[in-house]
């Protein structure tokens, strides 16, 4: 493949701010009203949707990931409310970044912890009831609270608006120190960490429905349902993992010899400074739909 075509037609995605910032309205303020129904079904309703399966539904992090997201990234893609943000002290900033970093952890263990659900319902379907209700309070704490040594930190970061080149559009930055908490890296890794574990559980999943008694299989439609509703949100999890990945090789910075700055893509592929630009703007563009896909679209529908 001629790689000046491939980087013309990357850089037609990296200047095409407005059309992903569209679509993701599009798909997902309707997805999100739906998600808002049906997390008050759950909660007016509480005592026939008490199980441990919608417990793990309703307390996604998915609709606080829909909502900041605008005010992290959206808004600065499209060059809205830059006079304020240059007013916002670095609290705020990182506060916004916060939240972002750690809906995202919360959304990978959640989506472990309810396929592995499916997974037990299928496989102890006598005791599996007994055992979330009893496990289920310390799973919760762990998913709340193991994401906060990988968050925290960013409050310590040096938080900036970095106005682009054309003086309309902006991003969150930070001025960059050396042994600094490098977020990016870390979602990364936790999207290829749960990415594996939850393809594993969902063909121990599928597996294990396989050698079910044939029995049971007519009477089960409920908790088929509910499988195919998890499997679904991992796709959705999976989609944002690659962009993640995406992100980090393209706009993570290391240090050679003569202190220029690199990105991993530019050290495998040996592209420079500008065709990384070009293909980072291109993925990162893509983040409101990619966002709003895998948090609150699929989830909803």
């Amino acid at each position: 493949m001629d790689s000046s075509l491939f980087f013309s037609a990357m850089a037609l995605l990296a200047n095409a701010d407005l059309f992903p910032f569209l679509f993701a309205l599009v798909i997902g303020i309707p997805s999100a009203a739906l998600y808002c129904l049906e997390l008050s079904v759950i909660i007016t309703n509480f005592s026939h949707f008490s199980s441990p399966f919608f417990v793990l539904v309703a307390v996604r992090t998915s609709l606080a990931n829909y909502v900041f997201a605008f005010f992290a990234h959206r808004f600065g893609k499209i060059g809205l409310f830059l006079p304020v943000y240059l007013q916002l002290p670095q609290i705020v900033l990182a506060f916004l970044l916060f939240v972002g970093y750690y809906a995202f952890h919360v959304e990978n263990l959640l989506t472990a912890f309810l396929l592995l659900n499916r997974c037990t319902a299928i496989l102890c379907p006598m005791n599996y009831e007994k055992l979330w209700r009893r496990w289920l309070p310390l799973l919760l704490a762990v998913t709340f609270i193991l994401p906060l040594p990988f968050t925290v930190p960013i409050f310590n970061l040096e938080m900036f608006v970095h106005v682009q080149n054309d003086n309309v559009t902006f991003t969150l930055d930070d001025h960059k120190t050396e042994n600094e908490l490098n977020s990016t890296e870390i979602a990364a890794w936790s999207a290829v960490f749960f990415g594996i574990v939850c393809f594993l559980l969902n063909m121990a999943t599928l597996f294990a429905y396989k050698l079910r008694p044939h029995s049971q299989k007519p009477n089960d439609q409920a908790e088929h349902k509910m499988t195919i509703y998890t499997v679904a949100t991992f796709f959705g999890q999976l989609i944002m993992a690659i962009f993640m990945i995406f992100v980090y090789i393209t706009a993570s910075n290391f240090l050679d010899e003569q202190n220029i700055r690199y990105s991993l893509l530019q050290k495998w592929f040996g592209i420079n400074l500008e065709q990384d630009d070009i293909l980072f703007l291109a993925n990162f563009n893509q983040y409101p739909w990619v966002n709003d896909l895998s948090t609150v679209v699929i989830p909803a529908w």
